[in-house]
């Protein structure tokens, strides 16, 4: 095996042969590649036209419900009695055609208290002044679709649409409702039977994180995922829309599609299972697999004879060299009527004339050179006028893990990191051009894969007459240095205990975002966070267990952040984050989702201690010039929240 190997036309066989593999197994590869991501784009476009059509469609199906509520509430004078009437029964009957839209209209007084109802199912009198809707329309006096609920009924999910009733003086009256059963036979329910080819299925979620439409009805009214589960879903709730890959509930890996229905502050989702999305490319493909491999096993065979005939003058010079050797001949022959292969015998005659004067002189100064470069602790490397690489010392071999073959030429710069390299490239280049010296600090990457600093000195050689012969380089590994410099910088604007950004960090953060709030109207908004209930923990159970707290609140701010925010550590129990794009609205959001959060959070070994957050949220104004203002405004709201009672969350004005 390792004789037959050693053949040239093993060689060759194996060179071109394992190339023609490799280039018939790159083509069906990048095919794969490129193909399986055409075909994921064309169906991410597909899938978000499709939710798009299905956003589309239900905000038109809110909307007419809410007009027709509106039309029913022009029918109605207020106030409204303290109890049910027959008046108001008849007025529902006349508004039967309604039922197409709603399964059941309501009335409720100012009181929350049911005072008509159509069809009848028991629902008069009941008092749903607690329930979510009721308080909303309380408060607002606007039209509004509730979040689902179970009925106190019908006991089954149900969604509210619901406008209000206010008098001449725009005071609160009660409303007027029409209830859709989530399951029923309407919009919401054709939804849930929805069905994209065999398994893909649209659902709706609310955007507080409540599941309102799914192809399982056990899952309908649970909590979303989290962004552990999908982390799409949960920027959905943020207000994303777009298209990606995930994973559903139930594992299963699937492309999905979100958008927002901001009306009824609802987000669609469509999913499609990729084993059912790729099964026609997947096909395609291992067709073209087996096509490959018919192609090949008809070639190799064929390429093996053809290098098979193309090489017996090769083997013919091949015994004359081994001749040569033994000293049976003397000169090489070309007994053939190939010009090519004459003209390389008569240059092989001409070097064995040569080959003995040069040998000598050349092993002597091989020696003295190897003997003096190798001497030397530091890494040497003697370059041409062009900057390729000639020698290299063991010293630079040892530090950089390649063999002195691997780095000449051009060899060397294989081993330049990437991000340094051009630059690097440019400077010598420059240098060499005006015959100057020139010194590099660079990343270098080992033989091992290990990343290291080296610092290199580069001096122009001259010959006796002035003439400039090459570069000698000089080397010197500088890893140890840079890594200390590092970890200054990392230590210098971060919190040590936390990882977040300290005071310092967060402060240039800080100016950035005001830089762009001046420059290109870009909003930022600033949350000043204070730890409520913390001191006890830290008196009674030790600083320890107050820096466990602390991380972990730490980590509930990282994961509030995501991508949009930057958490910091201010000192003591004072943290703060910083949301790009997001003004003090939207990012009340967020807050309240780290306030439950740290309200919920437990330390093992402090059970019996509960820490809370007084949170101030401010926002760019039009005449800030210094990121003070803001801060000012944020610690203003904080010291507010604290003074309402804690764990609670102040804009500021």
């Amino acid at each position: 095996m390792k004789r037959w190997y050693g053949s040239l036309h093993a060689r060759l066989m194996i060179s071109l042969g394992s190339g023609w593999v490799l280039l018939v197994v790159a083509l069906l590869g990048s095919s794969w590649y490129l193909g399986r991501d055409i075909t994921r784009e064309t169906l991410f476009t597909h899938m978000e036209y499709q939710a798009e059509l299905i956003a589309r469609d239900i905000e038109q199906d809110v909307e007419k419900r809410l007009q027709a509520l509106s039309g029913l509430r022009g029918q109605i004078d207020a106030p409204l009695p303290p109890a049910p009437e027959a008046s108001l029964q008849q007025l529902l009957t006349y508004n039967t055609g309604l039922l197409a839209y709603f399964d059941a209209l309501v009335v409720i007084n100012r009181d929350g208290t049911l005072v008509g109802e159509w069809p009848t199912e028991g629902r008069l009198g009941l008092n749903v002044a607690q329930r979510e809707y009721f308080q909303h329309l309380l408060h607002t006096r606007r039209s509004y679709v509730s979040e689902p609920f179970t009925g106190l009924v019908t006991n089954e999910p149900l969604v509210m649409f619901a406008v209000p009733l206010v008098d001449d003086e725009l005071q609160f009256q009660g409303m007027v409702g029409g209830m859709v059963r989530v399951l029923g036979d309407n919009f919401l329910g054709r939804l849930q039977r929805l069905r994209l080819g065999q398994e893909g299925f649209a659902g709706l979620g609310t955007a507080s994180g409540t599941i309102l439409v799914h192809r399982n009805p056990e899952l309908i009214l649970r909590p979303l995922p989290g962004a552990e589960v999908n982390p799409w879903i949960a920027l959905a709730t943020l207000g994303w829309e777009g298209a990606a890959e995930g994973q559903m509930l139930d594992g299963t890996q699937a492309l999905q599609a979100y958008r927002q229905l901001w009306l009824p502050d609802w987000i669609v989702g469509v999913y499609l299972p990729e084993q059912e999305a790729y099964a026609a490319f997947d096909r395609l493909w291992w067709i073209l697999w087996l096509i490959g491999g018919g192609v090949l096993l008809i070639s190799l065979p064929t390429l093996w004879l053809f290098l098979q005939m193309l090489l017996q003058p090769v083997r013919r010079f091949a015994i004359q060299i081994d001749a040569i050797t033994r000293g049976e001949q003397e000169r090489l022959k070309a007994n053939t009527p190939l010009s090519e292969l004459r003209s390389v015998a008569t240059r092989f005659n001409a070097l064995l004339r040569s080959l003995e004067r040069n040998r000598n002189d050349l092993v002597r100064r091989q020696a003295y050179l190897d003997a003096v470069l190798d001497s030397s602790p530091s890494g040497i490397a003697l370059s041409d006028l062009i900057g390729d690489v000639i020698y290299v010392n063991q010293a630079l071999q040892s530090m950089t893990g390649y063999a002195a073959e691997s780095l000449r030429g051009k060899r060397w710069q294989e081993s330049i990191h990437p991000d340094d390299r051009d630059a690097l490239l440019e400077s010598r280049l420059q240098a060499i051009a005006h015959h100057r010296s020139f010194e590099n600090q660079y990343r270098c990457i080992r033989a091992d894969g290990q990343q290291i600093w080296l610092e290199s000195h580069a001096s122009p050689i001259k010959n006796e007459a002035g003439q400039y012969q090459g570069y000698i380089n000089t080397f010197r590994d500088i890893t140890e240095r840079k890594n200390q410099e590092e970890k200054h910088r990392w230590a210098a604007l971060h919190d040590g205990l936390t990882h977040l950004l300290n005071r310092r960090g967060f402060d240039q953060v800080m100016d950035a975002a005001l830089q762009r709030w001046q420059e290109h109207q870009q909003q930022s908004a600033l949350l000043l966070i204070d730890l409520d209930h913390f001191k006890p923990v830290n008196d009674n159970l030790g600083h320890d267990m107050g820096d466990l707290w602390l991380q972990g609140i730490a980590d509930i701010l990282r994961q509030q952040a995501g991508q949009q925010g930057t958490p910091a550590r201010q000192g003591g129990d004072e943290f703060a984050l910083l949301l790009k794009d997001c003004d003090k609205h939207q990012a009340e959001v967020i807050a309240e989702s780290i306030r439950q959060a740290v309200e919920q959070l437990v330390i093992s070994g402090s059970e019996q201690y509960r820490v809370t957050t007084s949170i101030g949220i401010s926002d760019f104004l039009p005449d800030d010039s210094h990121v003070t203002a803001l801060i000012k405004r944020a610690d203003e709201a904080c010291y507010a929240a604290k003074a309402a009672g804690r764990n609670c969350i102040i804009l500021a004005d």
